[in-house]
């Protein structure tokens, strides 16, 4: 059975080597107490020997684990043999640490002066505490085999250099102990403090309410009044401690007995006689040797009753380990995995673009739904609110006609002054074209965060290969933003210095404007008169009274759309017999509607235009070219310099993840290997 506390042992060397003491609830003794509680005193009488640091304020300032286990006679011959010593020396005991494996330390002073050293590179020099890193030390003994964890004494008042919190630092590694419910809870109060006052007691109760894993050791029992003999008596046999594992009390070494040097069996054998003396009836049930029974027993006991859960729970970390590692394995064949990696990358963003991904948002729009809806929220609304006549006013219409007619005076339809003005409005038309390519891009770029998930891990692995990548993107993005950008700013210009009044689609935009627009440039050339002409003439009947033929209102509706046609294209190819000139208003007037009726007409040719352009030379381009161009870009360039390695090195954190995960496995590994080794 001695076995089972050894291989708990190993799994406590494995974890420790990790800094992941606590990473599994492993069955051990938690020795919790205050400062000058006796703690270090029980300690060092469990082992035998005098080993621990000792002095004013925290002493042990880093989680020790403590292994004593009890060896074989042939496993000292090897011991000694090793190190060349002789078998005359007559060592029974020696230390080593897990920090120093294959030392061995036979002077148990040099044990103390190394548990301060490591705890100084551990904690620091300021008093401070470790929190993720303790210390395992392995005493080889031929007493008996026990494994204990020494945890910082409970304080309230920060000394020296220490942080003002350190009693909630303390409190804290404390709780992280003994909270694990495969945790023995060694709970250590003096004989002449009030239980209900005692702070290891307090911890115990709350991490374990109903006392199934905690074990009271009474200290000093030889320092209190005579006149207390009964309570403690009453104290030591469980009247006031309600703990299920039992009530231990012990005399500890006083500090003369330290200055002495007195030796541990004489000091066993004193504590032997005070017991027998005090309390006679309760004698064999306390004292140092029944501490170490108890221990054992119920130690070795936990460990049986935990074992399979122990076992099932290092199984399931083994396998969340191997998922956590399996997406952050180096792949075997970088260039296979390089080819297929930027074949999913360009695959995953068209899916995004098309609408084809796996997994659809129900929260956001994303994908190509939001380029379509910056047409649709952005694009047509800003380019619908323009107005048409803006910063146009009748003076500077005025101006314009004036100033392009020279020295001769315009009647009807100042050509020259109509394509000015024309010119200048139109240009309101570029701009918001133009930033609409822009959305469009940054929206594009956006993108490529929203392909799959696993794509973008693997990525964020290797911070070469993800800068490569993206600079694909927005090189390939860039490309198309220009050439885009420079034919719709050239396709709104051809309409700014083409003019074409004469469009019969532009004539159309004037009959179907609004009557005012109408009448003002009909007014112009007297279409009124022309119209007259088409009025049915009156006929009279026999009786001298007016016949009225039903009358044609199709035909006569389309007679008068003609008339207007055929009028409106005499007016502005300047083919025309009217004699009269327009007044100066006149003419402002038909040039501000004939101005707003053409800008009209391009404004909805425009923003018909604009989206197609945009989807078709900057999204489908892209598209179409972006597994090319990261093909040649990244994997023929890498390739023929032979630097595909470097697309490879990790992003440091990334890599310690790695190591760090790979280390947990490899350590929860060798605990299931060693529990194997467990035989009832």
């Amino acid at each position: 059975m001695q076995s089972l506390i050894q291989i708990v042992n190993k799994l406590q060397d494995v974890f420790a080597i990790v800094g992941e003491q606590q990473m599994v609830d492993l069955p051990q003794i938690v020795v919790v107490g205050t400062q000058s509680s006796g703690k270090s005193s029980v300690l060092e009488s469990i082992v035998g020997k005098s080993f621990l640091p000792r002095g004013t304020g925290i002493v042990t300032r880093a989680p020790l684990v403590i292994q004593m286990i009890r060896y074989t006679e042939e496993t000292r011959k090897s011991m000694l043999m090793s190190n060349n010593i002789e078998e005359s020396e007559n060592i029974k005991e020696w230390a080593e640490f897990l920090h120093k494996p294959d030392y061995f330390f036979f002077d148990f002073d040099l044990v103390r002066k190394e548990i301060e050293d490591k705890t100084n590179s551990l904690a620091g020099t300021n008093k401070g505490i470790s929190v993720n890193k303790s210390i395992v030390l392995k005493i080889h003994t031929n007493r008996y085999d026990l494994t204990f964890v020494d945890l910082p004494g409970i304080t309230k008042v920060a000394v020296g250099d220490q942080p003002e919190d350190i009693d909630e630092q303390i409190q804290k590694l404390i709780i992280s102990y003994v909270k694990q419910s495969n945790s023995i809870i060694l709970a250590v109060v003096t004989a002449n403090t009030d239980p209900s006052t005692s702070e290891s007691l307090q911890i115990a109760k709350k991490m374990d309410p109903d006392g199934i894993r905690t074990i009271a050791v009474v200290t000093k029992l030889d320092i209190i009044d005579k006149g207390t003999l009964q309570n403690t008596s009453d104290l030591l046999c469980g009247h006031n401690i309600p703990v299920k594992l039992g009530i231990i009390g012990v005399v500890n070494r006083s500090q003369q007995d330290i200055v002495d040097n007195k030796s541990m069996e004489a000091t066993l054998s004193a504590e032997t006689e005070f017991l027998r003396s005090n309390y006679p009836d309760i004698c064999t049930k306390h004292g140092n040797k029944a501490l170490v029974h108890t221990l054992q027993t119920v130690l070795i006991t936990h460990i049986k009753k935990v074992y399979p859960q122990l076992r099932i729970q290092l199984e399931v970390i083994k396998n969340k380990l191997e998922r956590q590692l399996l997406p952050l394995c180096k792949p075997d064949d970088q260039i296979s995995f390089l080819v297929g990696l930027l074949k999913d990358i360009s695959r995953s963003y068209e899916d995004i673009i098309n609408g084809d991904q796996n997994e659809i948002s129900v929260d956001e729009i994303v994908g190509g739904a939001s380029i379509a809806r910056i047409f649709q929220q952005k694009y047509l609304k800003r380019i619908n609110a323009i107005d048409p006549l803006q910063d146009l006013s009748d003076e500077n219409i005025a101006n314009i006609l004036s100033n392009t007619s020279g020295t001769y005076q315009c009647t009807f339809v100042n050509e020259k002054g109509l394509q000015k003005i024309l010119r200048r409005q139109l240009n309101n038309l570029i701009e918001p074209s133009l930033d609409c390519v822009e959305l469009v891009r940054f929206e594009m770029l956006n993108l490529f965060n929203a392909i799959d998930v696993k794509l973008l891990d693997t990525l964020g692995r290797y911070p070469q290969l993800k800068e490569d990548v993206r600079n694909v993107f927005e090189k390939l993005m860039y490309n198309n933003l220009n050439r885009t950008k420079e034919f719709i700013a050239s396709y709104i210009e051809s309409y700014q210095e083409c003019i074409n009044t004469a469009n019969p689609d532009f004539i159309l935009e004037i009959v179907k404007s609004n009557d005012k627009i109408q009448e003002e440039i009909l007014a112009a050339v007297n279409i009124k008169r022309h119209e007259s002409d088409y009025k049915p003439e009156l006929v009279l009947g026999p009786t001298g009274m007016p016949i009225f033929p039903i009358p044609d209102r199709m035909g006569l509706t389309e007679r008068l759309t003609f008339i207007r046609i055929q009028m409106l294209n005499q007016l502005l190819t300047g083919l025309n017999n009217q004699d009269v000139p327009l007044e100066s208003s006149e003419q402002i007037k038909l040039h501000r509607y004939l101005s707003q009726c053409y800008f009209e007409y391009i404004r909805k040719i425009v923003r018909d235009f604009v989206p197609k352009r945009i989807i078709h030379k900057m999204v489908n381009s892209f598209l179409k070219d972006l597994d090319k161009c990261l093909n040649e870009e990244i994997f023929q360039t890498y390739l023929k310099e032979n630097k595909i390695a470097e697309l490879f090195l990790e992003e440091a954190n990334i890599r310690k993840k790695r190591i760090d995960a790979e280390t947990k496995l490899e350590a929860v590994g060798k605990a299931l290997k060693n529990m194997v080794d467990i035989i009832y």
